[in-house]
């Protein structure tokens, strides 16, 4: 399978795509890149989580070309969108409108606007509700926030901020190409002692266990619900911001991480 494309678009001149992609792989450009259509650069990233893993790639977008001339060989694999804006730039406003559509008409779910920090008034530049126009198909992330804006507190709390907070984001979003984990000791886990004791209470067993078949019925049905819930998840939740997204979608591993642990 091919692997999710990310593409890394910059509105603000003095910051290349690149830069971005750098900040978030912390790794040089040369190291893990591959040839994406039209020869452009992609640059590998590995995610690793509590349930999945897996490895996208950063596609730096070349300034001064549109988005309507992306591939369509990159199109068909892309399932993020991170735009970078100059916040003191209150131009890039009137552009927003295009971003948001592009990114809703390549049906992308992952679509991130980034800045260093937004202004606290307009006067000065684009503040956060202004970015957040578009917060059902593009959130914000600030990438160097100092704490005097209307985000406030989101570190306080514990939350990440900055780029953690873009890492995070990347890292919680459930990518098509996932390998889901099970927990230790689980299937993968080698069985071990517990195996063992298994062996000897199955082993030269004749007869079906009712007890063992109710709970493999029970087993089927969890994923029987799991699975429907996953295919109404695009269509349920299309309209929600992605932090809303975000909390559904853990609630998916949860109840997935409770499946494995039942069997184990």
């Amino acid at each position: 399978m091919d692997k999710p494309v990310v593409l890394v678009v910059s509105a603000d001149a003095s910051v290349k795509p690149e830069d971005v992609i750098g900040r978030v792989r912390k790794a040089p450009a040369t190291e893990g890149t591959v040839v994406l259509a039209d020869g452009l650069a992609g640059h590998c990233y590995h995610i690793r989580t509590k349930y999945y893993e897996t490895d996208v790639v950063f596609c730096g977008w070349p300034g001064g070309k549109e988005l309507g001339e992306v591939p369509e060989a990159i199109l068909k694999q892309m399932e993020g969108v991170l735009i970078y804006f100059d916040a003191r730039d209150r131009d890039f406003l009137k552009r927003l409108p295009e971003y948001a559509a592009f990114v809703t008409e390549a049906d992308i779910e992952f679509g991130i606007l980034l800045c260093a920090e937004l202004q606290e008034e307009a006067d000065q530049g684009i503040t956060y509700r202004e970015a957040k126009k578009f917060c059902n198909v593009l959130d914000v992330i600030e990438l160097d926030p100092t704490g005097g804006g209307e985000t406030v507190g989101e570190e306080d709390d514990g939350e990440a901020a900055g780029v953690d907070e873009l890492v995070q984001a990347l890292h919680n979003f459930i990518w098509s190409n996932v390998d889901m984990h099970r927990k230790a000791g689980g299937a993968g886990g080698g069985g071990g002692a517990e195996a063992g004791k298994e062996d000897e209470t199955t082993d030269g067993a004749g007869e079906e266990d009712p007890e063992d078949e109710r709970r493999i019925e029970e087993e089927l049905m969890g994923f029987e619900k799991l699975l429907t819930q996953v295919m109404q998840f695009r269509p349920n939740t299309s309209s929600w911001t992605r932090n809303e997204r975000l909390a559904y979608a853990q609630e998916f591993a949860e109840f997935f991480d409770e499946l494995i642990g039942e069997e184990e």
